[in-house]
Parts: structure tokens; C-alpha cells; sequence
């Protein structure tokens, strides 16, 4: 008893701090969200780094187009996951963002579990890669390698803002146009600002893609479900590198979920356009 006691208060100063309670990845669970899980123990020890495979690499393509002038990637859509009925604890509910496979999934942290709750379309930064500088039109990335904690760099929620009215000029010919759906969810992502995930107004056909400034774009639809029924200030986001492929936390739920999806790439053979 007074050593789960010591474990918890140790994770929680390692939350405040920001700081990596393990070092082992098989416990990245520890702190895994600011809502109250403290402690927990996954399974994740049925393969090694690599062999994370639960689907095949997809035979769906990037392919590079001209949009609005600019060259950018577009990918078949999938079809929307949005099941807030299997919520428990919405203070236990994370983001883990796949800029590999252009998807944005909602988790639910639940005792040794982890349940998927959303999987929504996205599109990306128009360039590959990390974001180094403002203006270079990538999107920052959180989790750069399978072997490091997910959740010791993980971004946050730090404003869920009203964009209804708010417009842009991508300085393409259009002018300033609506552009954002109608929430901002700001994030924290140090080092840059102004990254947030919102919609996609008078740019719907990019998602999913690669196309935006830096920010995450959705449907406005689903910008709309995920702040109705996900979304929450300091709510934990892993943004995954194009590198990076599934965590095990992540395919042990598609196969509990029989979750099927159309786009698996290959990490390798990202294009970069």
C-alpha cells in the first residue's frame, strides 16, 4: 500500500514537471493522461519493436496534386468512427494523431484497456517532416520512434475557441476566406505557435492530405464531434512522426475492436512531395 501510494505521488510531480516517470516503454502507461489514471498495467509484450503489424500495408496511395496552386498530397477517405456511447470517463480520453496514415484517434484509458472511441479523417502540414520554424508548412510531431514513452512529450489542449466566424488568406487567390469549421483547438507545442486542430471550411477536399499551413485539419463535421463529445482542455495529444507506425496500445485495440481501415503505409515510402 504505501509503495502505490509513493508510485502515485511520484507520477504526479512527474506531470506537473512534464518530466518521463520510465524509462521502459513497456511502462509508458504510468501517467498516461492528466484526468486521474495513475497506474496501469498493459500487455503489451506479444512481439517486438517492428512487429506491430495488425494490417497489412494498404494498397490505398498518396498521390501528389496541384491544389490551389500548390502541390500537395491527397489519399482515399475513410469512414468516420464516432462512438461516444462507450465513454466512461471522459477525463481518462487522449488524442494519438497518425501523420503517417492520416488519421486522428480518440482513446479511453480503462483499467489494463485501452478503447477506441473516434477515428476521424486528417489532413497535415503540405511538407513532411518535423516543424522547425514558422512558416515551413510542416506539423509538429510529439512521438519521433516506437521505443520512446508516447506520452512524455505529448502536446495539450490548451483552448477550445469558437472559429465560426474566424477567416484566412492562404495567399492562393481566394482571398480571406472562412477557413476553420467552427472550433480551434488550440494546442500547446513548444517550441511553435498557433498549431491547433480545426476544420476545414472552403477546404474540405483536402482532407485527408497534406496540405495545410502546419495546423491538423478535419471535416467540420467531425471538428464538430470531437469537441462535442471528446474534446477537453489539458487533454493529452500524441502526434506521431511519419516514421512512426502503430503503438501497441493502439493495434491491441483495433484487434480487441476488430477495427478495420483502409490506409496502413508503408513508413518507408512516405511521399514527399
Amino acid at each position: 500500500m504505501k509503495l502505490n501510494i509513493l508510485f502515485a505521488v511520484t507520477c504526479l510531480a512527474a506531470l506537473s514537471l512534464g518530466t518521463t516517470v520510465h524509462s521502459s516503454y513497456e511502462q509508458e502507461y504510468a501517467c498516461i493522461v492528466g484526468g486521474g489514471v495513475i497506474t496501469r498495467s498493459h500487455d503489451i509484450t506479444d512481439g517486438k519493436d517492428g512487429d506491430y503489424k495488425p494490417f497489412e500495408y494498404t494498397k490505398v496511395k498518396e498521390n501528389v496534386v496541384q491544389d490551389h496552386g500548390q502541390k500537395c498530397v491527397r489519399t482515399e477517405p475513410d469512414k468516420t468512427i464516432d462512438e461516444p456511447s462507450l465513454m466512461v470517463n471522459k477525463a481518462n480520453c487522449f488524442i494519438v494523431i497518425s501523420k503517417k496514415d492520416y488519421y486522428l484517434y480518440v482513446y479511453e484509458a480503462r483499467g489494463k484497456d485501452t478503447v477506441l472511441l473516434a477515428r476521424y479523417d486528417c489532413c497535415f502540414g503540405q511538407h513532411v517532416g518535423n516543424k522547425q520554424k514558422r512558416g515551413d508548412k510542416k506539423t509538429p510531431s510529439s512521438c519521433n520512434s516506437l521505443k520512446a514513452n508516447p506520452f512524455a512529450n505529448a502536446f495539450y489542449i490548451s483552448q477550445i475557441q469558437d472559429a465560426s466566424t474566424w477567416k484566412h488568406d492562404f495567399k492562393d487567390g481566394r482571398g480571406n476566406i472562412k477557413a476553420y469549421g467552427d472550433f480551434f483547438l488550440r494546442l500547446v507545442t513548444p517550441g511553435h505557435s498557433g498549431i491547433g486542430i480545426h476544420g476545414s471550411t472552403n477546404n474540405a477536399e483536402s482532407v485527408p492530405g497534406r496540405a495545410s499551413e502546419g495546423c491538423i485539419r478535419l471535416r467540420d463535421a467531425d471538428i464538430k464531434a470531437l469537441r462535442n463529445h471528446y474534446a477537453r482542455e489539458k487533454m493529452k495529444v500524441i502526434i506521431k512522426d511519419e516514421k512512426v507506425d502503430d503503438l501497441p496500445f493502439e493495434i491491441k485495440a483495433m484487434r480487441k475492436q476488430n477495427i478495420e481501415r483502409k490506409r496502413h503505409f508503408d513508413p518507408e515510402k512516405t511521399v514527399n512531395n
